[in-house]
């Protein structure tokens, strides 16, 4: 789920591919293209068709956990699969909704493209095709339907919910007789067990990498991304997680920022780490500890970032009603399962994440299940719809702020000119 994304290239062309496209306007075309479009879905016979989606991940090469694949057995509809290296994925994203290319018909769109390429008109409204569904809008995650509220319409369907957690060794904790972490833990239970936990050389917690940076500003009360007007609101919850963390970078309870890019929790050197739940595979049975996870502590409110790929239809693809098929099936408790078993992903439907066929078998040390259906039920589509550009750069002033080059305020004050100055507001 990581990304790295040349933002600015991207936004350059984007700012001028999509200049003066109103989004009430874009909306309503869309919304209507969608109306139109839906009501043939009904009807039209698309088996013996084929559709081409783009994403940025390899498809399995087991056929069973091939969702495509098994896509195809279902609708009839077959499915070719067009990968671009998540590099370039955003811009070339973008310039094929500027382009008005046809030779995709399914995208999988970043959070921080939805909003543009809705606005653009490159992709239609799913709102319709859903009233005609069998997908039980109802049971998404509270964060999905907020996302589409803010936009005024469904424009995407989550293919997966990843979630940031607590990874914690539950050797270190066990030798310093601390409780173990549970999914109601505090944010003063955490700072209280990292001072503990610092001794010969271990850090109590790792530093918050470029994605959990944000679970800290969120937990702290900031709202980081308002959907309505796409800006970022950051202000005294960043200043407060940034001076939290200043005090345990002196108190050696937490690494400085360098350019050392060492997991310090996967080598024993930190007691835990705020990390994103695609890490469960990563580490699954191959570290020399005994570990497990919880919950993010909540600070002053519950939070941590959800991350995720939407389902949408391009606005030019002459095959749109053979494309919400695959969609429709990919979004099914069958679609939905096999994809948590390639990919150790939950489902953003309640139903079917409950059930659990996310979990990664080969990550045993793992008895806290539960922490991953929580942190979903307070999952947010935060900071990663904004420009990466925005938030690499704030993340970038945060921990200058660590290293006592600026102050907190300054931080928060540079960060914000940033995103006003770039996304244009």
């Amino acid at each position: 789920m990581k990304r790295v994304i040349s933002f600015l290239l991207a936004a350059a062309m984007m700012t001028g591919a999509f200049a003066g496209c109103g989004q009430s306007q874009s909306s309503s075309s869309s919304q209507a293209a969608g109306s139109t479009a839906a009501s043939a879905a009904a009807s039209e016979n698309v088996s013996g068709q084929s559709v081409t989606i783009t994403t940025w991940n390899e498809p399995s090469k087991d056929d069973a956990l091939n969702m495509y694949k098994q896509a195809e057995k279902a609708t009839g509809v077959k499915v070719n699969v067009t990968v671009i290296p998540e590099s370039d994925y955003s811009s070339k994203l973008g310039q094929m909704v500027s382009t008005k290319d046809t030779s995709t018909d399914i995208m999988v769109v970043w959070e921080n493209d939805l909003k543009n390429f809705a606005e653009a008109k490159g992709i239609v409204s799913l709102d319709s095709y859903l009233q005609k569904s069998t997908i039980n809008t109802k049971d998404f995650i509270p964060a999905v339907s907020q996302l589409s509220s803010g936009m005024g319409a469904t424009y995407g369907l989550p293919w997966c919910a990843a979630t940031e957690i607590l990874y914690y060794n539950k050797d270190m904790f066990k030798a310093a007789g601390i409780s173990l972490p549970t999914n109601n833990w505090k944010y003063d239970d955490f700072k209280a067990a990292a001072k503990k936990l610092t001794k010969n050389g271990v850090y109590g917690c790792a530093l918050p990498n470029t994605q959990t940076w944000w679970a800290g500003v969120g937990g702290a009360g900031d709202k980081i991304y308002a959907p309505s007007n796409g800006q970022m609101v950051i202000g005294s919850g960043a200043t407060s997680f940034i001076k939290d963390c200043k005090v345990m970078v002196d108190a050696k309870e937490m690494p400085a920022p360098s350019s050392d890019t060492t997991d310090l929790f996967a080598a024993g050197k930190a007691a835990m780490a705020w990390q994103g739940s695609w890490n469960i595979g990563t580490y699954a049975d191959k570290l020399k500890f005994d570990w497990d996870i919880a919950s993010l502590p909540t600070n002053k409110v519950k939070y941590n970032t959800l991350h995720t790929g939407f389902y949408t239809i391009n606005a030019n693809s002459k095959k749109q009603t053979a494309a919400w098929k695959v969609i429709e099936y990919l979004m099914s408790e069958e679609g939905q399962t096999i994809n948590s078993k390639a990919s150790g992903n939950p489902s953003a439907l309640k139903t079917i994440a409950n059930k659990g066929a996310w979990k990664v078998e080969a990550a045993k040390k793992v008895t806290n299940w539960d922490a991953i259906t929580d942190s979903l039920n307070s999952g947010i589509f935060g900071y990663t719809c904004l420009p990466s550009g925005v938030t690499n750069n704030a993340v970038s002033k945060f921990n200058s702020s660590l290293l006592g080059e600026i102050t907190p305020a300054d931080a928060v004050k540079q960060a914000s000119d940033y995103a006003a100055e770039t996304i244009g507001y």
